[in-house]
């Protein structure tokens, strides 16, 4: 370094001072936005924490209805008894079973979609 020639800016003293502040400001935002991604994280922790409470309790619920429908009778109208327009009852068809994947965000967001639209229809 001896050896080369260095080179100097000066800056006006209003000029210092705004960079000053320009490169504090700058400091403020970027430990602003780690701040928001801490929360952000904390949140999605939560929030995937209760995905699976909610998982369990309705694998809990669903096997509740399956020994209920298991326990109690099924009552079986005569053809005499049915109307003539009156059609046999379809079976519902089992729903899919739910799986937890830990996709992006995205992915996330048109499963929900997808499973509105079918409770909706």
């Amino acid at each position: 370094m001896k050896n080369e020639n260095l080179i100097y800016v000066k800056f006006e003293h209003d000029e210092a001072i705004q960079s000053k502040k320009d490169i504090l400001s700058s400091e403020m935002g970027l430990i602003k936005i780690v701040k928001i991604m801490k929360r952000y994280h904390l949140l999605r922790m939560e929030e995937l924490k209760l995905k699976l409470k909610l998982y369990r309790r309705l694998k809990e619920i669903n096997k509740d209805v399956k020994k209920l429908q298991a326990t109690l009778p099924r009552v079986e109208i005569p053809k005499i008894l049915k109307k003539e327009g009156e059609e046999e009852p379809k079976k519902v068809e089992k729903p899919q079973k739910v799986q937890v994947y830990e996709d992006s965000l995205e992915v996330q967001l048109q499963e929900i979609q997808n499973k509105l639209k079918s409770l909706q229809g």
